[in-house]
């Protein structure tokens, strides 16, 4: 009885893992396959080829991790300041629906650091245009780190924010090399 019982088990077992070998590689192939073809849309500057071939692949494999994410390629798209439809806020929205999504996800970590990244960008796009407005009119109430200053002189305002832009820039300079490092990663998954 408890050898039969063994054998029933070992049976099911080996049914079980052959069932997923036959399923996995076809998923997987059409992971590599679309991710690559998306990334050469990209590098050709069509984000809307890349944006339909990723929806696709959501569409022909629902409910798998995969599918999940696919989230994450669709907010680093909408960051690359090269895609004319994309956008910092976008791209920020869609980090954090990935991350709030995914809380194993594959591209948690990259996601973070992109978010990160993005966001420091936005802030110095931000305190650009908050510059931009100060040299414009000197009665402007500059916002910074929730703090609001209302009774500095012009001059005073300007020098506060190049100095709230170095800083930012600083930082900047900091996420984008760690940027890099995770693109370059990415870019060789194998290692």
């Amino acid at each position: 009885m408890k050898k039969a019982l063994l054998i029933a088990i070992t049976g099911l077992l080996a049914a079980g893992c052959a069932e997923m070998q036959t399923y996995s590689p076809q998923l997987r192939s059409d992971w590599d396959t679309t991710l690559y073809r998306a990334r050469q849309a990209i590098d050709g500057g069509n984000y809307f080829a890349a944006d339909k071939l990723i929806d696709e692949f959501v569409r022909t494999h629902p409910e798998t991790r995969q599918a999940r994410e696919i989230a994450f390629w669709k907010a680093a798209y909408l960051l690359d300041p090269a895609n004319d439809h994309g956008s910092l806020p976008a791209g920020i929205a869609g980090l954090d629906g990935y991350l709030t999504a995914n809380p194993n996800g594959w591209y948690r970590n990259e996601a973070t650091v992109l978010r990160r990244t993005a966001a420091v960008a936005d802030a110095i796009a931000n305190a650009t245009k908050a510059l931009a407005a100060a040299t414009d009119s000197s009665s402007t109430v500059v916002v910074k780190d929730t703090v609001v200053v209302g009774s500095k002189s012009r001059d005073e305002q300007i020098a506060a924010l190049k100095d709230q832009l170095a800083q930012s820039k600083a930082e900047l300079a900091k996420v984008s090399a760690e940027l890099d490092r995770i693109k370059k990663r990415l870019a060789n998954p194998s290692n």
